[in-house]
């Protein structure tokens, strides 16, 4: 008799690792596992943790883990990171063509970007179908980040490979509306393949907290402040230096009550803190990650939220962390472009305010009017809540990735 086909989901990060796409990876895997055998391809832990050495076989919550070997040298310098990109490339493509089966169903992410490639191949080579799922558009990201430009051959070259790629795998799947229409910008004739499924809360873990009853808030004296607050990766798309401008302006304007919280990591995090330090903000926070264990309270520091992009970034990049954000009952301000996906979702369902990149006066203007109405903000915050239960829940969003696979 043959056997039943499998799902495998192929990404460099996974369990124990808590960022957020090991996170997410993990909850796609854990949800499929009940209703099909689901293996992983992933490696050791390298991020946050990544002292940690976990088995290099084991099955974990009724998904086969495989941890492949592949170097894990200090992602600071380029050399380094290229050649972890080798040998994950390579040991990736010994076990997927060494362990696919036909008709094995395969979700692999974009992240490194060869991963996919070696994914799409290995299921041609095994008869397996593949299913892409797109967390970066690639060249595109290359472009707002300054790496090359858009009528590079550079780019051109990256875009045709990319292509080739949209066009071989059998199913694609994208995180935002705004990205499945980078996708099909591409070509039109994707449209048939391409599936939008949004990321999702973590709704038993994270939930409304009063300010008062934050112990994480009175920690750090930020008991009788009103705080915005930025939870996430600081990196160069981040528009960071818009909101230190935005800072400044209230600062010199007086308004002490307000205060900025900045928790996370990232490649713009030294240089954010040292742009504060240059102008002597004293209403700027800057700290590291808090455990996961903690997220519940470090999401319900801050009175509303913010989110930030440099212009260019719609459709490239969908940030998880806003469904958090409304899971903690926290309206979130978006400094984004309209069409993003963040902007959409704000506006769709009124859970915030959306502002144009690189704004800093209107930034201020924006945040000075919400402190100035903040008696609103219990509201807004039960109706962020209540959305992010009924639309943008793990149960929902695991049922759409069923549909696909099973």
């Amino acid at each position: 008799m043959p056997k039943p086909p499998r799902i495998w989901i192929v990404t460099e990060l996974y369990y124990p690792e808590d960022g957020a796409t090991g996170h997410l990876l993990t909850q796609i895997a854990e949800g499929l596992a009940s209703a099909a055998e689901v293996h992983v391809l992933c490696t050791q832990p390298s991020y946050t943790q990544q002292r940690e050495k976990s088995p290099r076989v084991e099955l974990h919550r009724g998904v086969h883990i495989k941890r492949c070997r592949t170097t894990s040298f200090s992602k600071d310098r380029l050399v380094l990171r290229v050649i972890n990109m080798l040998t994950i490339l390579i040991s990736f493509s010994w076990n997927m063509v060494s362990g696919l089966r036909r008709q094995d169903r395969v979700l692999v992410v974009t992240n490194p970007p060869p991963l996919p490639f070696a994914a799409w191949l290995a299921c041609r080579l095994r008869g397996a179908k593949c299913v892409l799922l797109i967390h970066d558009i690639y060249p595109d990201v290359l472009v707002p980040t300054k790496f090359t430009r858009q009528n590079s051959i550079l780019y051109r070259v990256i875009d045709w490979f990319f292509k080739r790629l949209l066009f071989g795998v059998d199913r694609i799947i994208t995180i935002g509306r705004d990205m499945q229409q980078r996708v099909l910008a591409k070509s039109d004739r994707l449209q048939a393949k391409t599936t939008v499924i949004t990321n999702w809360c973590d709704q038993e873990s994270i939930w409304p907290i009063a300010p008062t009853a934050n112990p994480l808030r009175a920690e750090l004296d930020l008991t009788d402040k009103f705080v915005i607050l930025y939870s996430g990766n600081m990196g160069r798309t981040h528009g960071l230096e818009t909101i230190a401008a935005a800072a400044k302006i209230l600062e010199d304007a007086g308004h002490e009550k307000i205060h900025w919280l900045f928790c996370g990591g990232g490649g713009g995090k030294k240089r954010f803190a040292a742009r504060c330090q240059q102008l002597n903000l004293k209403s700027v926070t800057v700290r590291d990650f808090f455990p996961r264990e903690q997220l519940v309270y470090s999401l319900n520091c801050g009175d509303v939220a913010i989110i930030s992009f440099i212009p260019g970034m719609s459709g490239i990049s969908v940030p998880s962390r806003m469904y958090n954000f409304f899971a903690a009952g926290r309206p979130i301000i978006g400094v984004t472009e309209s069409e993003s996906e963040l902007a959409l979702t704000i506006r769709e369902f009124e859970l915030g305010w959306v502002v144009e990149p690189e704004q800093p006066q209107l930034l201020a203007d924006q945040v000075l009017e919400i402190f100035s109405h903040r008696d609103r903000l219990a509201t807004l915050g039960e109706r962020c809540r209540a959305v992010a239960l009924a639309q943008f829940s793990r149960e929902r969003a695991i049922a759409l990735y069923r549909d696909v696979f099973v």
